[in-house]
């Protein structure tokens, strides 16, 4: 029933209002008490004020006034008792409707009837704007919680992002999360309004395992455990003040978590106030939303232990395969040359009975060292313990010294062997050693599978990027790819390669042959290991053969100008920093290349001394245009060493201009640190290039 309250101190009126307004079912409440009707409107007691203008205690207009305060919180309607002449303007407007006395029933019956629909319409508007702005901002709750779901495939962080979406969209007063990481780690993690006292957080553990044991009725549950098997976990806002188990009567919403079929834990929220079916809802879908995630999580933890457990076992063969290698290659050494000793004579006549046998020792003693060699390059590469001597020359040299060596074992199969060199070659960095290991096992795989009185003809070129065929590369994901190349390339008119094994040649163990016939032997792994020396060089290798044709082997070099081949290095060292949790200093220099004096020439020829230099230091000269580069990286060197650096560069700078009169000095630096400025070497050299071309007073580089 409606109440109204009637503010008069006219008993007549009172009397007339209080009967109409009786007609209408709606209750009427007398007051002239300031304190008794602001504390109605407060506590939302009544529906509508009727006031008369000619009230005498309180002031009409002040107690409108005040009344407005709460009127426009709770929408009560406010109807004025004027008279017909009345010229208080300021009380219509502090009112929504007036009546004129005398009081007309029916004027009066319709002013207050009208106001109370339109109050009852605006409770309603502002109760569906309430309930849709809060469905609204549960949405897009449930859109945030869903985003960050998807970023994480961390566990513990998941059911983290998981408790805080419900805690803004359903605002609880606590919550009880169980979570069964495996059968030995179960956590309850409690996230409360206030602090918990220790026989409610006892109660809390009772009712999680209540809860999870019911989950499963007569079925099997997963695991057995008991309280003293849970690690608890709180996360407390206002601990100055505690919940106790009256916090148990609060209403509750509960729900399991599961991850695909196999359950993984239990959540139980608390509020003083009562749930919705919207929060429900709201509760069920973030219960269910954290599902997949958490059953991404687990398989990518699973196969990061996948992992683990294969580089280990990885490692593990790696290392035998060196250690037995290792074992075999001494009593192989003084098998061969107790063999050459026997075969020459020295040991005592030999026969030619025994002189045959000895020499078919020989070359299997001679074919297992090679086996073993190949085993032990492969342990190498694959650990990254290969060493590299990286030198700029012309490549023709490893490749004519490598077939000139081959070709008494091409003349005995009759086979002829050709080069057809480009003496324009320019010059490259290649590691001589390597670049001739990949030759000679081109050029002897060549000889072995081509028939007697066959040719093989080995080419060198130089080509671009855009003449490779990507097509036929293993793999150019993340690859760089060079403006030059040079390419080698091994030719031959043998047996060929079928078409389905063409993607297997550089394979570990795989034999090059179009059968399983074993007659030409090999371990099969020539070809993967110069495939990784070839990699190692920021090359390509690959294959096209034609079964019963012929096979062509080839591989590309770039062709890297200074500044490429120092950022190579630049990224080596910057991942040695990274696995070894180190620092490295690069400094870059800069000056016009026709400038003189010449700061930078004055560095390389040892006139200027501004870094200590060290086995691992390196350095780079080149030219860009219209100014010469110094680049110098200096490994496990610290902030402490660029501050040193660029002190020695301005004392030295400004110590040869005061001396001078005419000629200056004129260069540009700029220094920056691992990992500070940048995560590899690609960011670590842009930073220090974009630092030169910034304004001086902006940046840390001085110009002199």
């Amino acid at each position: 029933m409606p109440k109204i309250l009637l503010v008069s101190d006219n008993k007549k009126q009172i009397e007339l209002i209080s009967q109409v307004l009786a007609k209408t079912s709606i209750a009427v409440i007398t007051s002239s008490d300031e304190e008794a009707i602001l504390n109605y409107v407060e506590k939302n007691l009544i529906s509508m004020i009727i006031i008369d203008e000619e009230v005498k205690k309180p002031d009409a207009i002040i107690l409108c006034k005040k009344l407005r305060a709460f009127n426009i919180k709770d929408n009560i309607a406010i109807i004025s008792v004027i008279e017909p002449d009345t010229d208080n303007v300021e009380l219509l407007k502090l009112t929504n409707a007036y009546i004129t006395k005398p009081i007309n029933e029916k004027v009066l019956s319709a002013a207050v009837s009208t106001n109370l629909k339109l109050k009852k319409a605006i409770d309603t508007l502002s109760t569906n704007n309430s309930e849709l702005a809060k469905s609204l901002y549960q949405l897009d709750v449930l859109y945030n919680t869903s985003t960050q779901l998807a970023g994480s495939l961390d566990k513990q962080k998941l059911i983290n992002i998981m408790i805080d979406g419900l805690e803004k969209s359903l605002s609880f007063s606590l919550s009880s999360t169980l979570v069964f990481n495996d059968e030995h780690n179960v956590d309850l993690i409690i996230n409360s309004l206030y602090g918990i006292s220790p026989r409610l957080e006892h109660s809390l553990k009772l009712r999680a395992i209540l809860s999870y044991r019911a989950l499963f009725d007569q079925k099997r549950i997963p695991y057995d455990i008991n309280i003293k098997d849970i690690k608890v976990t709180k996360n407390i806002k206002h601990p100055l003040e505690e919940y106790d188990l009256n916090i148990l009567k609060f209403d509750n919403l509960f729900a399991p978590i599961n991850v695909g079929e196999k359950f993984f834990g239990l959540i139980e929220v608390f509020r003083e106030t009562d749930f919705s079916q919207e929060d429900t809802t709201c509760f069920q879908t973030l219960a269910r939303q954290v599902s997949l995630p958490l059953e991404n999580a687990s398989l990518y933890e699973e196969i990061k232990k996948t992992n683990t457990k294969l580089e280990k076992l990885e490692r593990l063969k790696s290392e035998f395969i060196s250690i037995v290698s290792h074992e075999l290659r001494t009593p192989l050494t003084a098998i061969k040359n107790s063999l050459e000793i026997c075969l020459s004579g020295k040991a005592g006549e030999v026969s030619l009975i025994m002189d045959k046998f000895l020499n078919m020792a020989k070359r299997n003693v001679t074919r297992l060292s090679g086996i073993i060699n190949d085993l032990l390059d492969l342990s190498k590469v694959e650990a990254g313990k290969m060493d590299f001597k990286f030198e700029k020359a012309n490549i023709n040299t490893p490749v004519e010294f490598i077939k000139n060596t081959f070709e008494n074992l091409a003349k005995e199969k009759n086979i002829t062997l050709e080069l057809e060199k480009d003496d324009n070659l320019e010059l490259t960095y290649y590691d001589n050693q390597r670049i001739e290991q990949v030759m000679s096992n081109l050029i002897s795989n060549a000889i072995k599978f081509t028939n007697e009185n066959g040719k093989i003809v080995i080419r060198t070129e130089k080509i671009t990027s855009d003449s490779i065929d990507k097509s036929k590369l293993s793999t150019t994901d993340n690859t760089v790819f060079y403006n030059n190349y040079i390419k080698i390339s091994v030719q031959d008119n043998g047996i060929g390669i079928a078409q389905e094994d063409q993607n297997k040649v550089f394979d570990q163990f795989q034999q090059i042959e179009n059968s399983l016939n074993r007659k030409n032997g090999g371990t099969g792994l020539g070809l993967p290991i110069a495939k990784q020396l070839i990699e190692a060089h920021r090359g390509f290798i690959w294959v096209d053969s034609v079964p019963n044709s012929g096979t062509t082997f080839s591989f590309v070099v770039p062709v890297l100008s200074e500044k490429e081949k120092f950022i190579i290095d630049l990224e080596k060292e910057t991942a040695k920093a990274k696995a070894c949790n180190q620092s490295l200093l690069l400094v870059l220099i800069k000056e016009n290349k026709n400038h003189v004096p010449s700061f930078i020439d004055d560095v390389n020829e040892g006139k200027i001394t501004i870094m200590r230099k060290t086995a691992n230091t390196k350095e780079a000269y080149f030219n860009e245009k219209q100014d010469k580069y110094l680049a110098v990286m200096i490994p496990e060197a610290d902030k402490f060493a660029q501050s040193f650096i660029e002190k020695k560069i301005d004392s030295t700078v400004m110590s040869f201009n005061n001396n001078q009169t005419e000629e200056k000095y004129d260069i540009l630096y700029s220094s920056t640190t691992y990992p500070q400025g940048g995560a590899d070497a690609k960011e670590l050299f842009e930073f220090v290039e974009k630092s030169l071309d910034k304004d001086i007073k902006e940046n840390d580089f001085a110009e002199v």
